[in-house]
């Protein structure tokens, strides 16, 4: 009866148990945020140096970079103006929006998951 008066305190016996509780916490990863494409749709109406501005403002771009970007989206009727977490993609499209219709213009701008 040597060791009678120890106490297994509901491990159920074996050390081994607590090792999977620390198995369990070290698998624990961390999820990359999904990201979002910002769009710029075409018009007919939007004057081209008002969106090149706009993406040196709001996006940041390099005056060259802005422009091939206008060019593509004028081109093709719509191009991406940048890849963001979501909450950043949503306050581009917002601040977009919100210029556009302060200046008067149509200019649309969307976001969809990359």
């Amino acid at each position: 009866m040597m060791g009678a008066g120890k106490s297994n305190r509901g491990n159920g016996g074996g050390a081994g148990q607590e090792d999977v509780v620390v198995e369990r916490r070290t698998q624990t990863k961390t999820k990359k945020p999904s990201m979002y494409k910002v769009i710029l749709l075409n018009d007919d109406y939007t004057p081209m140096e008002f969106v090149v501005e706009l993406l040196k403002v709001v996006f940041h771009k390099p005056h060259a970079e802005a422009t091939r970007i206008m060019l593509h989206v004028h081109q093709n009727g719509m191009g991406i103006a940048g890849i963001y977490p979501f909450e950043i993609a949503e306050t581009k499209v917002r601040t977009v929006d919100e210029l556009a219709r302060e200046n008067q213009f149509p200019l649309k701008c969307t976001m969809e998951k990359e």
